[in-house]
């Protein structure tokens, strides 16, 4: 009996980050690709996530502007009048605009296959949508992630809301607002509703926000989250959810460290307390793909436990960045089609944001980490943005930029400032193409927050020679040779 010939060259699960990467770049290199999706097209990125928070936190912003500008008149009243519905009006927007070049008419247009519908693997090289078999050389799972909640007595009939949910069912701004989770979307969620005028207390599990930075990054954010007003409970675990009886809206009851107890007050709830990847249902490890505490197994090509089944995104790695996964996402494709030079993931230099104000950026590892790796041969340069001209023009002397060094190789890198999204590319650049620190010595234009990473070396460089006595002994024997030297003509 002859074997049915596949349809497709790949059919691509979930249509967020990665899915939508993976259908595009296989679609623009001539591969015949389905993308199957079973929600909205663009995942969580686009709907719950990056964009809609980042909408949230520019309005935010733009509230906080408008509250300092105000003093400047000598009017100190408080928080502007602001239409929460027009913030909310914003968010879908930009949601919409961004959208728009990723909807079902666009990528078919693309010659992209799109069918709608939950996918299960059926077998190896066939996907399942209702009665449709999809048949294809490769399958791609790129199914995401979703939020992690916590088995809370009385947390369902609160309410409690998510990234999933907060963006579409928040009608009106809470006055109290509780956040549990201080990671990087509690955080994020925390400012911009204190911002736009809600009183936010964040419980935080760990002794410390953002656990996985680095302590002064922690500490610094605190700082700037209590300034503006945020209550923040560290060390704490959330023990259930009552009503309030007295004062209305609900009570979230923890525990510290020590045991003893204590509640916050507030009308609205959001869990932020990790994502967990979307693997059920797809009937992979039916056919014996593996499954772990990451999500789906992978190898450093990205290939699942099952040949011609890849995996890439939130629901395979652990980066759980929107740029990880489109990037896991073209190797897959690489990988697909030049098969006898495969080519490894690289998680070397994988830069990210937390989008704060200010923000914080960082790439590599932490000062702990490396000195766990390489000991005394470890430096670390901490250059305050206070010295930089442009943070002062602009009031905004409180960032930082840490350098973590092994000689003049660059290990990890952590900025604490306005556009430090931005600043920490640079630092990647270098760590990507194994430049030396001192290649920050380029010319950065003046006044810019950039010219802050030239700063950073050369007060960097200056600190070694000092540390060198060798160095030093060079440098003299230089300087005396120079002045006996006659003067050139």
């Amino acid at each position: 009996m002859a074997r049915t010939q596949p349809q497709f060259d790949i059919t691509v699960i979930g249509a967020g980050s990665g899915g939508l990467a993976a259908a595009i770049t296989g679609a623009t290199l001539g591969l015949r690709m389905a993308l199957v999706e079973r929600e909205r097209l663009g995942g969580e990125c686009l709907w719950t996530g990056c964009v809609p928070s980042k909408a949230l936190l520019h309005a935010a912003g733009l509230a906080h502007a408008a509250r300092e500008a105000a003093r400047w008149n000598g009017n100190d009243t408080g928080a502007p009048s602001l239409d929460f519905q027009a913030v909310i009006r914003h968010v879908q927007a930009a949601r919409t605009t961004i959208e728009a070049s990723e909807n079902q008419a666009a990528l078919e247009q693309q010659g992209i296959t799109v069918v709608r519908g939950a996918a299960r693997i059926a077998a190896p090289g066939v996907v399942a949508v209702g009665a449709r078999r999809l048949r294809s050389r490769h399958i791609v799972i790129a199914t995401g992630s979703r939020p992690t909640v916590p088995a809370l007595p009385g947390l369902e009939a609160a309410g409690y809301l998510t990234n999933e949910t907060v963006f579409d069912q928040l009608q009106a701004l809470p006055a109290r607002l509780a956040i549990i989770g201080g990671g990087p979307v509690g955080v994020e969620l925390a400012q911009a509703f204190a911002r736009l005028g809600s009183r936010v207390t964040v419980l935080s599990r760990s002794p410390r926000l953002l656990p996985r930075e680095e302590p002064e990054v922690s500490q610094a954010l605190q700082t700037f989250l209590e300034r503006e007003g945020v209550s923040i409970l560290k060390g704490v675990t959330a023990q259930e959810v009552a009503p309030a009886a007295v004062s209305g809206g609900h009570r979230v009851i923890y525990r510290t460290a020590d045991g003893e107890r204590g509640a916050v007050v507030a009308d609205r709830i959001v869990v932020a307390t990790g994502r967990r990847p979307n693997v059920e249902e797809l009937g992979l490890t039916e056919i014996g793909g593996a499954v772990g505490a990451h999500g789906v197994r992978v190898d450093a090509y990205l290939r699942t436990t099952v040949p011609g089944i890849w995996a890439c995104g939130d629901v395979s790695s652990r980066y759980r960045f929107t740029h990880v996964a489109e990037i896991e996402a073209r190797l897959i494709i690489r990988n697909t089609m030049f098969p006898w030079i495969k080519e490894k993931m690289n998680y070397a230099v994988v830069p990210w944001t937390i989008f704060t104000a200010p923000e914080i950026g960082r790439v590599g590892c932490t000062e702990q980490g490396a000195t766990e790796r390489h000991g005394s041969k470890v430096t670390v340069e901490h250059f305050p943005l206070s010295h930089t001209d442009r943070a002062v023009t602009d009031a905004a002397t409180d960032g930082f930029i840490k350098l973590v060094l092994r000689g003049q190789r660059i290990l990890g890198a952590h900025i604490v400032g306005p556009r430090a999204g931005e600043l920490i590319q640079q630092v990647a650049l270098l760590m990507r193409h194994k430049l030396p620190a001192s290649a920050l010595a380029m010319i950065h234009t003046y006044p810019t927050y950039s010219y802050a990473l030239h700063q950073a070396n050369d007060a960097y460089t200056i600190n070694r020679l000092s540390r060198s006595r060798m160095q030093r002994r060079f440098y003299a024997a230089l300087r005396l040779l120079a002045r006996r030297l006659p003067a050139p003509r």
